[in-house]
């Protein structure tokens, strides 16, 4: 019998498909652990609009926190739990 993540079942990933493509990008690098400053020079956006960005991703994805939003983004696949993030 195959196994499965309950993690990753339709649920959740309709709650992913309601990303904006800029949501997705941020939402990889707070399950890498930057901060908003260090998400906001990549990106070259503001620090301000990261934080509205992940207001926008833990609404979206009914989470409370960064910590809720880095182990969504790792158990539905978007990035490596093996990554680890040097800064």
């Amino acid at each position: 019998m195959p196994e499965t993540k309950p993690e990753t079942d339709s649920s959740a990933m309709l709650a992913l498909e309601r990303l904006s493509p800029r949501e997705r990008e941020i939402i990889k690098m707070v399950a890498l652990g930057l901060s908003n400053q260090s998400i906001g020079e990549r990106l070259f956006i503001s620090d301000k609009t990261v934080k509205n960005y992940v207001t926008s991703i833990r609404r979206k994805l009914c989470v409370e926190n960064r910590i809720q939003i880095a182990l969504y983004a790792i158990r539905c696949g978007l990035v490596d739990p093996g990554i680890v993030q040097q800064q």
